[in-house]
């Protein structure tokens, strides 16, 4: 097949080329006929080759064409992917500041339970206080009346009365 379609190709040339060597044919130029030549063969070479050349530039344009649509769809997964981190940094974000608003409420939870606990520890060591002089005073008044009664009964020759004896334990308490 090819065999004819290259004989065809041949064929104007080897009928057309004959000439003399100065290119002109009988008087005029062969301008014309070189022309037709020409023609004739781009025609018949177009017609061998423009199915490859075709298949070619088809199958160059579809690899074109797939390695665009991969970019565009690289550049489509880079945006989402750069909108989901810009949407994890913005939750990010706002759990930090609750985290923060929660710690500071736990901080003032936390310094209200102290200052409670110190408000209670500090009224009980009042009231511990307070118990404590009382106990003390009650036994030192004891002690002063019974130092007093010592005194008295110790010294048989004071013979005291009974308003004596308490005037001298009020003195002795104040």
């Amino acid at each position: 097949m090819k065999i004819k379609y290259l004989t065809l190709l041949l064929l104007p040339v080897v009928v057309f080329a004959s000439g003399d060597a100065e290119g002109t044919h009988e008087g005029g130029t062969d301008f014309w006929w070189r022309l037709f030549n020409f023609v004739i063969f781009f025609g018949i070479l177009y017609y061998l080759i423009a199915d490859k050349i075709k298949a070619f530039f088809k199958g160059r344009g579809d690899k074109i064409a797939g390695r665009l649509s991969e970019v565009e769809e690289k550049l489509k997964e880079a945006k989402a992917e750069k909108e989901a981190a810009a949407m994890k940094a913005k939750d990010a974000e706002s759990s930090a500041a609750d985290l923060i608003e929660a710690a500071k409420k736990e901080a003032d939870i936390m310094t209200d339970k102290i200052n409670q606990a110190l408000a209670h520890d500090k009224a009980q060591l009042e009231k511990s206080f307070e118990e404590r002089i009382e106990i003390e005073t009650k036994k030192m008044k004891k002690e002063v009346v019974n130092e007093v009664l010592e005194t008295m009964f110790s010294s048989d020759s004071a013979n005291i009365s009974n308003d004596d004896l308490l005037n001298i334990i009020k003195k002795k308490v104040a």
